[in-house]
């Protein structure tokens, strides 16, 4: 037997060691070292980089530096011509270092702080001045309709202060004359050397207002400023009368009240405003290696940029905001590189420029992919992921559950737990522009992340490297299976689709109140957000009878619907955000037919007190004779109008639209399958009615759109309503409504656009016939 000493053995099994060592270590993967992506918010956030204000020195020092780590790294570029870059152009504005504003009074001079007190608005010129201030109201110039704030006062050379807000009665009477570009418009002709602008409730304004003009009327030497509270209490302080009384008399008056003050402004701004810089994406990847997928791709994103430095000389470094994001897209991109990834699908890592200027990047790179965005499987985007308590908001499922189910049906419980999975929506971030092309588009904001949020102090030693670790390792693993699975995740009429889910979608449909409960009580999350529904009239009952019928009826729909999983009631515009939130589809009743209160028109405002809304009149030929309304009809539409319900007219002709629009002083919607003529449009107009043209189910949708476009184009939008005569629930119905979708996309609506023709014009009508003062529901925000 052969004998091996101690020494031989030693050696051989270092020599085995040796030889096996190479393997272990190839097969060892890299983690996300959260310490490493601090060392990169570090760097961004240093004051060196002055703020990474996109179209300035410091923007441009971000984008080459995370450029240059990239490339360090070997990944490959995904920008413009071989290159890290997606070149674009941003409209530039900047206020300079040393803003200074003080009133001048004959008793005190008193400066105000920058941010606090005062801001300079978008399109503002440069001044360097004093000045008198004169009050001119609302800064309304309309001398034609015989109302003219500027009357008896002399502005020239001077800054003139009036409030943001205009009062409905006077938005009536002088229509374009009150839009903000038309009274900043007058001031610059009038010869004033600036505006101060202010909300009427100056005392609970918010620091954040943003006026909103139009930037051909930027003139270098005007400044548009607004200012708080502080300020105009100031300037009233030694005034025989205050800001309250003053707008109580012009109330009361309908008149002007215009006046020097006595008092001047000291203002020293500087505003750059260039409407071409030069701004750069970042973007790299790892191609995919599937013959079938490789084109296909998930983005990670990121935005870079933040706010430079301020008017006062505060570096905004924007540690937290997202240096952050940016940080973990960075570090996921070195990770997978070193590792050796090999996904199916390419994965494109992102850092966006122009977020805090508009979501600029963004956008540019959705409407100027650099890889086709039809092929784009879902965008990540991560925003302020560095600071908070401990969780991750993660937005979007509403819009991709076929990849929020990949995602959550894969990953490690504890790897959940550390995510808020939450419905999304657009707004807020650059996860934006990518939803509007249909593309599924999360996300990442850790909760509670705003403590420093566009203040100086965001550096930094704010960052908490557990939570950038554990988003780094819950977004590698969600991409890595992205990236892998088979399933085809890019589903047909996409970008329809989101229009039909973020959109408030009315079924327009009366269904009878019942019918609804039973088919859909227990429905979640359908694309239906108001369900219109009726409780009919039974031929058989007249008088008491009937009405003791239809309160029964109501009274049994709501305690029916309480007991729904899928269905709310509506009470308000609030009532139907909620119902949003938690998935449900909101119902709100009306009454088909008059019968009820024909006899008793006191009838009409007890049912309303009871949970009606709208009451619907089918061929309401008994209303007219041959000279417009008769009396019945005079009586019912004036007890419609007392009762605060909505009156809904199918069937009209023309004269009797006419009669109907002239003869109610609340406004009225009308469902029309064909464009009523000029008149009846002017009319619905003149009275802020509705008009609801009636897509019929054997309908051209191209057809059908062009009448809705000429409708838009007489009137606007906000007297538009799109109804669908098959009901929405159903595919036809559903399907028939991406087709005329299509045809809007194709002639670029605004959203605002989209707003009024699916819900917002109905809300408006129905929120001004019950004297609701709000108009229309807003969207949440994703979280």
């Amino acid at each position: 037997m052969r004998r091996f000493s101690m020494k031989k053995i030693i050696g051989l099994l270092l020599v085995f060691f040796l030889l096996i060592s190479p393997s272990l270590a190839k097969d060892k993967k890299v983690e996300f070292d959260a310490q490493a992506a601090w060392s990169y918010i570090k760097d961004l956030a240093a004051d060196f980089m002055q703020g990474r204000k996109s179209g300035q020195p410091g923007g441009v020092m971000g984008e080459e530096y995370i450029a240059s780590k990239f490339k360090e790294w070997g990944l490959e570029p995904a920008g413009d011509n071989g290159t890290y870059f997606q070149n674009f152009t941003i409209e530039h504005r900047n206020i300079g270092e040393g803003v200074a504003f003080e009133i001048i009074t004959d008793k005190a001079r008193r400066d105000f702080y920058y941010g606090e007190d005062w801001r300079v608005q978008r399109y503002s010129g440069s001044g360097h001045f004093t000045a008198e201030i004169v009050f001119v109201g609302y800064g309304i110039h309309a001398p034609k309709e015989e109302y003219d704030e500027y009357a008896g006062v002399d502005v020239k050379g001077k800054v003139v202060l009036f409030a943001t807000s205009v009062p409905q009665r006077l938005q009536k009477k002088l229509g374009d004359a009150v839009k903000m570009d038309k009274r900043v418009e007058a001031a610059q002709r009038l010869g004033a050397r600036g505006i101060l602008v202010f909300r009427p409730s100056t005392s609970t304004q918010s620091r954040y207002f943003r006026m909103s003009v139009d930037k051909k009327l930027y003139k270098p030497d005007f400044v548009m400023l607004s200012v708080e509270g502080k300020v105009t209490d100031f300037i009233f302080k030694d005034l025989k009368t205050d800001l309250r009384s003053v707008f109580r008399k012009m109330s009361k008056t309908s008149k002007p009240v215009s006046f020097e003050t006595g008092e001047k402004i000291f203002v020293s701004v500087d505003a750059i405003f260039d409407e071409k810089r030069a701004a750069r994406n970042v973007l790299a990847k790892i191609s995919g290696t599937d013959k079938k997928l490789k084109d296909e791709y998930i983005i990670i994103g990121a935005h870079m940029d933040h706010l430079g430095i301020g008017p006062m000389g505060d570096v905004y470094n924007g540690a937290n905001d997202n240096a952050s994001g940016s940080a973990v897209v960075m570090e996921l991109a070195r990770i997978m590189k070193l590792n050796r990834a090999k996904p199916e699908r390419t994965v494109i890592f992102a850092t966006w420029a122009g977020e805090e200027q508009g979501l600029l990047g963004s956008r540019y790179y959705a409407d100027h992919p650099t890889h086709p965005i039809e092929k784009a499987v879902a965008n990540i985007n991560l925003d302020m992921v560095g600071f908070g308590s401990g969780k991750l908001n993660f937005g979007g499922i509403y819009y991709a559950p076929h990849v929020w189910k990949v995602i959550k049906e894969n990953l490690p419980k504890e790897m959940l737990d550390f995510v808020k999975p939450g419905r999304g929506g657009p707004g807020g971030s650059d996860h934006t522009p990518f939803l509007g092309k249909g593309v599924p588009a999360f996300f990442g904001i850790t909760v509670d992340s705003f403590l420093k949020y566009h203040r100086p102090g965001d550096d930094s030693d704010l960052i908490q490297p557990e939570l950038l670790k554990k988003t780094g390792d819950f977004v590698h693993a969600a991409v890595k299976l992205l990236a892998s699975d088979p399933q085809n995740f890019i589903q047909p009429r996409r970008q329809e689709n989101y229009y039909l889910k973020y959109q408030n979608l009315v079924n327009y449909k009366l269904s009878p109140i019942n019918n609804v409960i039973a088919n859909h009580g227990d429905t979640k999350d359908s694309h239906v957000d108001l369900q219109l529904s009726v409780v009919e009239e039974k031929e058989s009952l007249s008088g008491d009878e009937l009405r003791i019928d239809i309160i029964n009826n109501l009274f049994d729909v709501q305690e029916k619907i309480k007991k729904t999983k899928g269905l709310s009631l509506y009470s308000s515009s609030s009532s139907l955000a909620m119902g949003s939130r938690l998935g449900k589809t909101t119902v709100i009743t009306g009454l088909k037919g008059l019968n009820a209160f024909r006899d008793d028109m006191r009838w009409a405002q007890v049912l309303a007190k009871q949970g009606l809304y709208f009451v619907v009149a089918e061929d309401p030929g008994f209303l007219f004779d041959e000279k417009g309304l008769n009396e019945e009809g005079k009586k019912i539409v004036k007890a419609v109008n007392t009762s605060g319900l909505l009156l809904c007219v199918k069937g009209a002709n023309a004269s009797q639209s006419k009669a109907l629009l002239e003869g109610s002083k609340k406004p009225l919607v009308f469902f029309e399958k064909d464009l009523p003529d000029k008149d009846v449009l002017d009319l619905i107009k003149k009275k802020e009615s509705a008009i609801g043209l009636i897509l019929t189910v054997d309908a051209d949708p191209a057809a059908y759109f062009k009448k809705m476009d000429k409708v838009k184009k007489a009137i606007g939008t906000q007297y538009l309503m799109m109804v669908n005569e098959q009901c929405l629930w159903g595919n036809s119905g559903k399907n028939q409504m991406l087709n005329v979708i299509s045809e809007i996309i194709k002639a670029e609506y605004e959203r605002s656009d989209l707003s009024n023709i699916f819900s917002s014009t109905f809300l408006r009508v129905l929120n001004k016939a019950r004297g609701d003062g709000s108009q229309q529901m807003m969207r949440f925000r994703p979280f």
